[in-house]
């Protein structure tokens, strides 16, 4: 159980590290971001968009590993 423990803390540093990333290479959370991304009617950027999958992605990580803590 420990070590579950121990694990969770690392996955939970890094996708925090990643999450906070994101949030300096935008200036905002991933809520405001998520608001942006999905105002833009027929403008799309694709690296945002990719961006905006991939935070998700840390997002819903850390909350997956947040349960072990």
């Amino acid at each position: 159980m420990r070590l579950l423990h121990y694990r969770a803390e690392q996955k939970m540093d890094y996708y925090g590290k990643m999450i906070a990333e994101m949030e300096q290479k935008y200036g905002m959370d991933f809520s405001a971001f998520e608001k942006r991304i999905h105002s833009r009617v027929g403008e799309e950027n694709f690296e945002e968009w990719d961006d905006f999958i991939l935070w998700e992605s840390y997002i819903k990580a850390s909350r997956y590993w947040e349960q072990f803590r």
